[in-house]
């Protein structure tokens, strides 16, 4: 027990898939990694096992942030087991696509529940273990569109321009407590949600970026794996867009 709680390690929110799984695969070559998923057992164990074949070590935890009592209950489990995390990795979120004037509430409400309210919860459950060893690191997933809107998007759009707010805010509230807190906004990234993109609609995506390019998950994930290093301890309070050029 006591070797556990000494080995350091980060939690990842949204863990099984696309950019999580990335986060997950990339940290645990530092790390320990818990991660969570909310509904699929079956993808949470393939990324499980693929650790395992890397050598690494990672646990997937169910666990519906926007819950704030099932956050209570995820950093109860882990605080227990693994003592305070070096990180917290807030990458769970959802989209519930429509142009706002024709959004059903419940659109608005289920983007702005798991994609800020489980930020809050989560963050908010870990931080006072965080504070206490005066160490560690908070990360936001952001996203492009905080940056540049997108058209049908307004809830997530929002949703992620908090992010930038809360990364700064946050950073001065803990700065004391020597906690470092960013986010990263990344652009069109070649996730499996990118694989049902038709060819030719995919080309113009491309056009679009200066870089005439999708991002790749293990350049979100190598970047993420920079802030939570010691490279970057001067680093807090920031949003660091990494889109080929798309919002210049």
């Amino acid at each position: 027990m006591q070797d556990e709680i000494m080995q350091p390690w980060v939690l990842v929110t949204g863990g099984s898939r696309g950019i999580g799984k990335g986060l997950v695969l990339e940290l645990v070559k530092d790390y320990r990694v818990v991660f969570t998923y909310k509904s699929n057992a079956e993808q949470a164990r393939a990324v499980e096992e693929a650790v395992l074949r890397m050598g690494g070590e990672a646990y997937a935890v169910q666990c519906d942030g926007s819950d704030p009592e099932a956050a209570k209950r995820l950093a109860t489990q882990c605080l227990e087991r693994f003592g305070a995390p070096h990180a917290v990795i807030n990458n769970a979120g959802v989209t519930r696509d429509g142009l706002m004037m024709s959004m059903p509430l419940a659109s608005w409400r289920d983007v702005i529940s798991a994609n800020l309210d489980a930020v809050f919860h989560v963050t908010q459950a870990f931080l006072p273990a965080m504070c206490g060893e005066k160490r560690g690191a908070v990360l936001l997933m952001s996203s492009v569109t905080a940056v540049k809107g997108n058209m049908g998007q307004a809830n997530y759009a929002a949703t992620k321009a908090a992010m930038a707010g809360l990364a700064r805010t946050l950073a001065l509230e803990t700065a004391r407590f020597k906690i470092r807190v960013n986010a990263i906004a990344p652009g069109l990234i070649d996730t499996d949600m990118a694989d049902g993109i038709p060819e030719k609609a995919r080309q113009q995506l491309e056009k679009n970026i200066p870089l005439r390019r999708l991002g790749t998950v293990g350049e979100v994930a190598g970047l993420a794996r920079y802030l939570l290093s010691d490279a970057a301890a001067y680093i807090t309070g920031q949003t660091i867009v990494m889109d080929g050029g798309l919002s210049s």
